[in-house]
């Protein structure tokens, strides 16, 4: 797993943790993105692993979430939260302790090999943006649909006022799956959002036609080809991606764990056992 470390001299932002229960969604986020090679991703799996076991070993004190692509590319994405940039530094600094230091370089460098590429991105939390991040239950949330939104210079204003229109019909919809807006400050062009999703299932993706209907019912039909047709003039993509939570590769909360621990506690695969040399024969 591959990780960019804060340090007092460096830009300090952080990763994407868990929109953990009872707790306010991170202030900042940092979301390393690692593209897994062809045919690597089962060695990929046995070797990270080893990344959250060395943070529990060092009882490190911020927890990190683990998505595997369902679209798109073969990617992991391990999103680590933290409340404000002074934790987001303290956590660089965590890092640079032992036996964590050696145990993360360790295994990154055996990771290295099942890796095509990786970035980082760093992002904070966009209140304004977000729907109801209350109803959000990391414990419970299987898959998240992010939502990538990447905004033409000069036209953020358009955005965060198409946002607040969406909001209010999501609210006059009554709808109830919630969203966590971030605005990615690093690692990427200006203007891009990410829009997360949470959900307990996929299945919930069986009801979004009538969701979008109902939401178009409550935006008014002519405000929603409105915004439609500005959409050219606003963005310059748009972009959903699914995901599955891996649980073996996170990092979380013992409330979390307890709230679902036949899901946050699986057995990891065994690690395949040396090979045996072959005896010499000897002569007769």
């Amino acid at each position: 797993m591959r990780l960019q470390l804060l340090t007092i001299a460096a830009p300090v932002v952080c990763l994407i943790s868990a929109f953990a229960q009872n707790t306010s969604p991170p202030g900042v986020i940092q979301i390393t993105r690692e593209v897994i090679k062809e045919g690597r991703a089962t060695a990929h799996e046995k070797t990270d692993i080893d990344f959250p076991r060395a943070l529990r070993k060092a009882k490190f004190p911020y927890h990190v979430v683990a998505l595997n692509s369902m679209s798109g590319q073969n990617e992991v994405w391990f999103i680590f939260g933290y409340p404000s940039w002074a934790d987001a530094e303290k956590g660089g600094q965590e890092f640079d302790k032992q036996p964590l230091k050696s145990d993360f370089e360790a295994q990154d460098a055996r990771d290295g090999e099942h890796r095509a590429t990786a970035r980082t991105m760093w992002a904070v939390y966009r209140k304004d943006m977000s729907y109801h991040p209350d109803r959000a239950n990391l414990a419970k949330t299987r898959n998240i649909n992010i939502v990538s939104f990447r905004v033409r210079l000069g036209h953020i204003e358009d955005f965060t006022a198409g946002s607040k229109v969406f909001l209010g019909a999501q609210e006059k919809a009554n709808f109830q799956s919630p969203t966590l807006a971030y605005e990615v400050v690093a690692g990427a062009p200006a203007g891009l959002f990410l829009f997360l999703e949470p959900m307990e299932s996929i299945k919930s993706l069986d009801e979004a036609p009538a969701r979008n209907r109902a939401l178009v019912e409550a935006m008014g039909a002519d405000n929603f080809r409105q915004l439609l047709k500005g959409e050219g003039d606003v963005f310059v993509s748009i972009e959903s991606d699914l995901f599955a939570v891996n649980p073996l590769f996170s990092y979380v909360s013992k409330e979390v764990e307890d709230a679902d621990p036949d899901f946050w506690r699986p057995k990891a695969p065994a690690k395949p056992a040396a090979e045996s040399k072959p005896k010499e024969k000897t002569g007769q």
